[in-house]
């Protein structure tokens, strides 16, 4: 089929577009992913005069501005007459599916973006109509990140990731102290403060180790640095775990988010709470990361008794299943901000190659 018209919606499909307005990427124009889910640079269909008179001015060129468009669709799975219908189980899916997709790409950098929208609707006889359209919760970022550039190993790597987790899902009851965590952690994402995206990142870790009551502290620095970096970084990384503990629960019983962090000095403390922030955003989207992506790991956490029995193995056993998810002494306080994320002085040296575009040097590579 001509790559023209794999672009196009079918002329008679159901479908679900997630459009991302001002996202940095580095893509092919056009990519099919394993799971079928089509990624463009520009939209699927035109977009006519009825479609401003619909959004209002403002919103229409936010949408014509975006350059990332995640789309599904389906062909089949309705009764006959009933392709205009929306709303039931056929749209819900597609929806959910493109959604949880993007979901599990955050999980894999910081993704700045201004705005993201979801459509959808249905194409009779080649011609779009959408019956659906919103804007999305938005996946904050934590002041001083790095830049992060969506690829399309990227793409097909959160496909991976969905796929594990749907099969996870299905498998275990809603109550799966996983599929918790996992939740805990995409609502931290979405959070803008600070505070409120280290006290769920620190939540989703403690869904990890099932602490025992009275010992969460202990148990979280104790066990959390088994999967936070190499034993040689041991002194580092406890510290950055216990201070992070800490300010979780002052901001849990709303006192400053920064009393803990007296012995560092005054000026320094907004700086060392978002470091430790990153730190935990970090941590968590690599443990959760490194479980859905492994299925040798995943049965350490079906339930309480497998996650119970996992930590009572030694410690060297559990750092080399974890395979040293991360390593969160790399990350560096930053003191140069620059629109939320750190100043390019603050980057490290080879950042500024990784961020140079490789999609059409790959394109030329696989013409030559």
């Amino acid at each position: 089929m001509p790559i023209a018209e794999q672009r196009a919606l079918e002329p008679n499909c159901k479908f679900a577009v997630l459009a991302l307005h001002n996202v940095r990427v580095d893509t092919p124009p056009f990519v099919i992913l394993p799971d079928g889910t089509r990624v463009l640079k520009d939209f699927p269909f035109l977009l006519d005069d009825y479609w401003k008179d619909w959004l209002g001015t403002i919103q229409f060129k936010r949408l014509e501005a975006c350059n990332l468009f995640l789309v599904r669709t389906a062909t089949n799975g309705w009764q006959e007459g009933h392709l205009e219908v929306s709303g039931g189980e056929i749209d819900q899916k597609l929806q959910h599916d493109v959604g949880s997709l993007f979901a599990m790409l955050r999980l894999l950098g910081t993704i700045e973006y201004e705005s993201a929208f979801m459509l959808a609707g249905y194409v009779q006889n080649a011609r779009p109509t959408c019956r659906h359209f919103a804007t999305t919760e938005r996946f904050d970022i934590t002041r001083g990140c790095l830049p992060w550039v969506i690829r399309e190993k990227d793409l097909c790597a959160a496909v991976k990731l969905y796929r594990s987790y749907a099969v996870l899902l299905a498998k275990f009851p809603e109550r799966w102290r996983l599929g918790r965590g996992c939740h805990t952690l995409k609502v931290a994402l979405e959070q803008y403060y600070a505070s409120d995206r280290l006290h769920g990142f620190v939540r989703a870790l403690e869904a990890l180790i099932l602490p025992d009551p009275g010992a969460t502290e202990k148990q979280f620095v104790s066990r959390c640095v088994l999967f936070a970096g190499p034993k040689s970084a041991d002194a580092d990384i406890r510290a950055a775990l216990r201070e992070a503990y800490k300010m979780r629960c002052d901001v849990e019983h709303v006192h400053d988010w920064d009393r803990s962090l007296q012995a560092h000095p005054l000026a320094e403390r907004e700086n060392v709470a978002l470091w430790r922030t990153r730190q935990m955003e970090e941590l968590a989207c690599s443990a959760y990361r490194r479980i859905l992506s492994d299925a040798d790991i995943q049965p350490h956490f079906y339930n309480d008794v497998t996650i119970k029995d996992f930590w009572n193995k030694p410690d060297d056993e559990v750092r080399a299943i974890f395979d040293q998810a991360c390593d969160i002494s790399r990350l560096k306080i930053v003191n140069k901000y620059n629109s939320g994320r750190a100043h390019p002085s603050e980057w490290p040296s080879e950042l500024f190659d990784d961020l140079r575009p490789k999609a059409k040097a790959a394109n030329e590579e696989l013409r030559a």
